[in-house]
C-alpha cells in the first residue's frame, strides 16, 4: 500500500520540476523580450512571427534601422537555434549525457545574457548605434538556444519562447475537452509576468535593467545541476 500511495506522488514530482525550470525560463524570455522591446531597437528576441512582421513594415515604410534590428534578431535567433541543436544532438530525458548538454547550453545563455548586462550598465542603461543592434542579436542568439534545448525535455507542444500554439492549446483544450491545461495557463501568464518585471527595470532599474532575465537564468542553472551531475536521471 505504501509504495503504492508513493508512486503517483513521485509521478507528481517528476512532472513539477521540469514544470518549475519552464516556468523560470519563461519568465526570463517575457523580461528579455520586454527588455529588446523598449531599449534594443522595438524588436522581439524570441517572438520571430513579430520580427517578420516588423521586417515586412521596415521594408514597405521604409525603415533601415528598423530592418537591421528585425534582421539581426532573426539571424540571431537562428544561430542560436542551430548552436544549441547541435550541442543537445538527439539526446533526451534519461540520456547519460543530456542533463550535462542540457546545462551546456543554458550556461552559455545565462553568459550572454550576464553579457547584454554588463554592457548595458556599461552604456549606463541607455545602448545607441552598433551596440544596441549587437545587443539585440545576442539576446535572441540566447533565446534561440534555450529553444532547441526546451525542444528535447520530452513534453509535446512545451515551449519557454514563443506562446501563440500554447495559446492557442489552451483554448482549443477548453472548447473541445472542457478542461484547462493549467501548467500553459502557468506559462501564458509567466510571459507576462517576466515582460512587466522587464519593462519596469527598463524604466527605473538604470543600468541594471537586463539584471531580471540574468538573476532567473542562475536560478535554472542551480537547479539544474542535480541533473547534471546524475546525468542518469530524467528531468527533475
Amino acid at each position: 500500500m505504501r509504495a503504492a500511495a508513493t508512486a503517483p506522488s513521485a509521478g507528481r514530482r517528476a512532472r513539477l520540476g521540469p514544470q518549475i525550470l519552464a516556468t523560470a525560463l519563461t519568465l526570463a524570455t517575457g523580461a528579455t523580450n520586454a527588455i529588446s522591446f523598449f531599449g534594443l531597437g522595438g524588436v522581439f528576441t524570441s517572438v520571430m512571427t513579430g520580427n517578420l512582421v516588423l521586417l515586412g513594415l521596415a521594408v514597405g515604410r521604409p525603415d533601415a534601422t528598423l530592418a537591421a534590428h528585425a534582421i539581426g534578431a532573426i539571424a540571431g535567433f537562428v544561430a542560436g537555434v542551430v548552436a544549441g541543436s547541435h550541442v543537445i544532438g538527439r539526446t533526451g530525458p534519461g540520456h547519460p549525457g543530456w542533463g550535462v548538454r542540457v546545462a551546456v547550453v543554458l550556461g552559455v545563455e545565462f553568459l550572454m545574457l550576464a553579457g547584454l548586462l554588463g554592457t548595458w550598465a556599461a552604456e549606463d542603461g541607455h545602448p545607441t548605434g552598433g551596440v544596441r543592434l549587437t545587443l539585440a542579436g545576442v539576446a535572441s542568439l540566447a533565446m534561440g538556444a534555450q529553444s532547441a534545448v526546451i525542444r528535447t525535455f520530452g513534453i509535446p507542444g512545451l515551449s519557454t519562447t514563443f506562446f501563440t500554439g500554447t495559446l492557442t492549446g489552451v483554448v482549443a483544450g477548453l472548447v473541445i475537452e472542457g478542461r484547462v491545461q493549467w501548467h500553459n495557463v502557468v506559462l501564458l501568464a509567466s510571459v507576462v509576468v517576466g515582460a512587466a518585471a522587464g519593462g519596469w527595470m527598463v524604466d527605473h532599474g538604470g543600468p541594471y535593467g537586463p539584471v531580471v532575465p540574468t538573476a532567473l537564468l542562475a536560478l535554472v542553472l542551480a537547479g539544474l545541476w542535480p541533473l547534471a551531475v546524475r546525468p542518469g536521471r530524467t528531468a527533475a
